[in-house]
Order: C-alpha cells, then sequence, then structure tokens
C-alpha cells in the first residue's frame, strides 16, 4: 500500500502550514510530529500537548523548512533560516485562526446545507418501480413547518446519479423544482399534477 505524503496547506505567498500528529488531540503515546509540543499532567498520566492547536508554519518558497518562531514584547516573527525572511505578527493566535478556517473550507466544501428556517417532518419514502423503463422515480412525501404536505419528486436516468427534484405542496397549489438538481428538459418533456380544484401543467422544452 503506497504511504499517504504528507499535506502542507498554502495560506499566502509566504507562509504555508500542515497539521501535526497533535492537531485537535492530545497524545498519550508520543508527540508524533509536533516541533513544539508541551507536557501536561493528567490524574494519573502525562499528555503530549500542541500549544499552537496542532497548526505548525512553513515557508510557502521552501515548503519543507518549518519557519521559526521568535517571541517579541509585542508579538512574534515568523522566519524561514533558508530565504531569511522574517514576516512579524501581533498575535500568533490570529494566523492559527486564519489556518483553520481554510482547513474548514476542505472539510464543509461537500457538506449538507440544512435549511433551519424552513423545516420538514418525513412521512413515508417509497421507490415507485417503472417496468421496462430507462428511468427511475422516488417519492418523499413530507409535513412541513406549516403541517401541510409536501411531495418530494425524484426522476432520474438509471445508472446516473444526477437527478430532477420536484415539490408538489397539495394544500398551498404549488409545483416547484430544484434548480441546483438537473434540468427537468434534460428528462421530461411534460409533468401534470391534479390537485383539488386545478391542474398543474409544466411542459420543457431542452433546446430552449
Amino acid at each position: 500500500m503506497e504511504k499517504e505524503k504528507p499535506k502542507i496547506y498554502r495560506l499566502d505567498d509566504n507562509i504555508s502550514f500542515r497539521k501535526c500528529t497533535l492537531y485537535h488531540n492530545d497524545s498519550l503515546y508520543g508527540s508524533g510530529d509536533c516541533t513544539c509540543h508541551v507536557i501536561r499532567e493528567g490524574f494519573d498520566e502525562q499528555y503530549y500537548h500542541c500549544p499552537h492547536e496542532g497548526i505548525h508554519f512553513h515557508c510557502t518558497k521552501h515548503p519543507e523548512i518549518e519557519m521559526e518562531i521568535e517571541s517579541k514584547p509585542f508579538g512574534i516573527d515568523l522566519k524561514c533560516i533558508k530565504c531569511d525572511k522574517t514576516i512579524p505578527f501581533d498575535n500568533i493566535r490570529v494566523v492559527i485562526q486564519k489556518c483553520m478556517r481554510l482547513l474548514n473550507m476542505e472539510k464543509f466544501k461537500d457538506a449538507e446545507l440544512i435549511r433551519l428556517d424552513d423545516w420538514y417532518t418525513p412521512e413515508l419514502k417509497r421507490k415507485v418501480p417503472i417496468k421496462e423503463s430507462d428511468y427511475w422515480i422516488h417519492v418523499d412525501v413530507k409535513t412541513d413547518k406549516d403541517k401541510d404536505t409536501i411531495v418530494v419528486l425524484y426522476v432520474g436516468k438509471k445508472g446516473s446519479k444526477e437527478k430532477t427534484q420536484f415539490f408538489i405542496k397539495p394544500e398551498k397549489l404549488q409545483l416547484s423544482n430544484d434548480h441546483k438538481d438537473l434540468d427537468p428538459a434534460a428528462i421530461l418533456a411534460k409533468i401534470e399534477v391534479t390537485l383539488k380544484d386545478r391542474k398543474i401543467k409544466q411542459e420543457y422544452d431542452e433546446g430552449n
């Protein structure tokens, strides 16, 4: 099995950074690749702790070199021993927080977005079988924050993860689709919903 390469993240033209073994995690079994660890006393054991929250600064021009941290009366200096460049900061915590925000961008880039202002209560989930068809349909029936029914209809082509998503709200007499998903025109020519006092129809032309 091929060993995973270490990751160094670029903060700007001067500073890059990495996560050490003790990133957000004290250890009983050694400091790993942390170069500034301290030892904390527990109830009956000692813990290895990184005082910089597991963030270590590297030179962007020479990423293999970890920058030296020089304390001053009113801040710190970060210095690369190879290019002999000093970068002053009033507070190291500010730099650490910038690095952690960038790490969070990587962590949350594929996160599920949950709308707290418009929640739904699931009531029924069902896959609708379609014989001899290249398409699939999945139906969820939920209740929205107003206690009204919402039918979520998913339509897609077999073998593909892309889908069109429709929202049918019988009490509110509404039919809409999620614009973040596949354009309905790529799958359907028409959708027609029969409600208690009307029919709602949408027709699609992929060329337009």
